[in-house]
Order: C-alpha cells, then structure tokens, then sequence
C-alpha cells in the first residue's frame, strides 16, 4: 500500500515539481490557497486551523511536505508572519495531534545575510533582517519546540535552480540572449550557492527514515564565482554579451534606491546577494544521507536558461513565472551598444 504525503504550497514553483517527482511512488494529497487542477487537491489556506486539521484528521498522510511560504514578493510583514509562522504552527500542532509520522520543511539560506569568507554550517547563528528569513528562522525554532513524537526534517535551501527556474533569473537570461553587457558589482569573486530541485526530492525521499529531529544544509559542491558563472554561460550559450565592471559601493547604492522606489523587483537582500558569499557547508547531508550534487551552480543556470528559451509557456506564478524586467530593461538598453 502506498504511503501518503500531504504537500502544502502544491500550486508553486517547488509544489508542481515535487508533484512530478513522488506522483509515481506516492499517493499526494495536495493542498494551496492557489487553485489547482489536479487529482487530491484541496484548496485551503493553511492559516486556517480548522480546515487544514479536518483534512488531516480525513486523509491521514504519513507525511507532510511543507512547502507553503509567502516569498520575498510580499513586502506585507503581516502577511508573511500569517503564512510562515502561524500557518506551520496549525500544520505542527494538527500532525502531532494526529500522529503523522514525518514532517519535512523546506527553509532557506535566507537567514542568512552577510559576506562570509568560510563555509556555513548548521550551527552558525542566524544574521538576516529579511522579513523571508526571519519568519524561516522562527519557524526552524517552532519545529525543533515540538513535541518529540513527532519526527522533523529541515533542509535549508540556497537559490533552488531546476530547467523552469525563471523570475529574478530570467532577467540574467534576457540579457545573454540578446548579447548585451552583463554587468558585475566589484570584480565578481563572492560565490552564491544553488540547488537541484531534484536532488532536494531524492534527499526528502530518503529523509523519510529518519528519527527525532534533524537539519541539514544542502546546495551544490562546486560552487563557481559570480564572474566564473558569466563566462561559463556566455562560452556555452555562444552569447555576444561581454562581462563588464562597475564599482560595487555605487552600484549597490543605485540598486537600493532603485529597490526603494520599487522601479526594480529586488529588496535590499538581494542586492546584498550580488556582492556576498554565502555558501553552506554540506558535509554533514553527504554523511548521514549520502548527498551526492548532481551539477555545479553554474550547470544549473545552464540548464535553466535553455529551457528558458525553448519554452514559451513559462509558469505565471512563484519563482518559475518570467521576469518583471522594469528599470532593466532600460539598462538591458543601454547595455547593447556598451
């Protein structure tokens, strides 16, 4: 008999990934606040106590993937702490109720928020003031509180990069497909971390068998420079587009007003992101679940950039939907004559 697991934020970029990936072996029951045409799906806001603890009582997972969040998109702290926090509360509180057997959470390297020159590893304190990570933060705190009879599972993601993988991204890809200057805040040697979705589905598979409660970092091995990444993806893609410099204490300066001004679809953290190194140490996922990255970061944007232009119908929601090119397209402009 096949096990069920209940996944919330089905109707997102990960949720419709990780559909594909357990429909096969599993029985899902799949639940949003988005509308969703699929077999098992039940349209309930998570911050719903009431409907989301009738539904457990009802269906009976095994499991819980919890994949619901209000993203970097929100700028309502209200909002964002309603969905984060309160809503992993009612799913923790209806699964230790019913006796569900595991409990996955996806949270973020959001949390944190400097340049740092070692790996990070799962002890390192949080430093973010993103309003994403500090509700990621808090809810990592509300699982590791919970009762002991119910065994948890937290991977904290970098970027997650699979072949749909648009937004923030495509605006990179759109200046590659068009050859135009791709520019770098200072000399481009800070490195960002990304994440096969699939590697993450393989490792949530796996985590099912573990007790008590656990945490992982996870995230490629060969993590390339932002200024390696360009010439990787400029090389492969056969892109006209050539790598150019500018000061990294005006640069973020503009970027920030930009952001302020909402001009751009950027908050200060991504900014920060463009000039810092945040790559997590994974040597304690490769040692207890045997993690083995299947591409490096620069691979992986490969991959999404040419999907990104061999398919018109790209997702209009999350992190898969295309960019909103706003004042880049202005420097997309400029950046073709330079």
């Amino acid at each position: 008999m096949k096990k069920k697991i209940l996944i919330t934020g089905a109707a997102g970029f990960l949720g419709q990934l990780s559909i594909d990936y357990f429909k096969k072996k599993y029985d899902l029951i799949l639940v949003d606040k988005r509308k969703l045409n699929y077999k098992n799906f039940y349209n309930i806001d998570i911050t719903d106590y009431e409907k989301i603890d009738k539904l457990i009582k009802l269906k009976k997972p095994n499991i819980i993937l919890h994949y619901a969040s209000e993203i970097f998109d929100t700028y309502d702290p209200e909002k964002i702490n309603e969905n984060n926090i309160n809503g992993t509360f009612n799913l923790v509180k209806s699964a230790s109720h019913n006796k569900i057997k595991n409990f996955i959470f996806t949270s973020t390297f959001s949390i944190f928020e400097k340049n740092y020159s070692e790996l990070i590893d799962e002890t390192e304190p949080v430093s973010c003031s993103n309003l994403y990570g500090l509700s990621k933060a808090e809810t990592e705190r509300i699982l590791f509180s919970s009762v002991k009879s119910l065994n948890i599972t937290i991977f904290r993601c970098p970027v997650i990069v699979e072949k749909s993988r648009a937004h923030r991204l495509g605006i990179l890809f759109e200046f590659i497909k068009d050859n135009c200057s791709l520019w770098i805040l200072g000399k481009g040697d800070n490195k960002i971390q990304f994440l096969s979705a699939i590697d993450l589905f393989k490792m949530t598979e796996r985590s099912f068998k573990l007790k008590g409660k656990n945490i992982f970092n996870i995230g490629t091995e060969k993590v390339l420079t932002i200024k390696e990444i360009f010439d990787f993806l400029i090389k492969k893609t056969k892109s006209k587009s050539k790598i150019r410099h500018f000061n990294k204490t005006l640069g973020l300066f503009f970027l920030k007003i930009l952001s302020l001004l909402r001009l751009i679809n950027f908050i200060d953290y991504h900014n920060k992101l463009l000039v810092s190194s945040i790559v997590m140490d994974i040597s304690r996922i490769k040692k207890i679940l045997k993690y083995k990255p299947s591409k490096s970061n620069a691979e992986l944007l490969l991959d999404a950039y040419k999907y990104y232009i061999n398919n018109k119908e790209i997702s209009n929601f999350g992190s898969g939907k295309k960019p909103s090119m706003g004042f880049f397209s202005i420097i997309k402009y400029i950046s073709r004559y330079l």
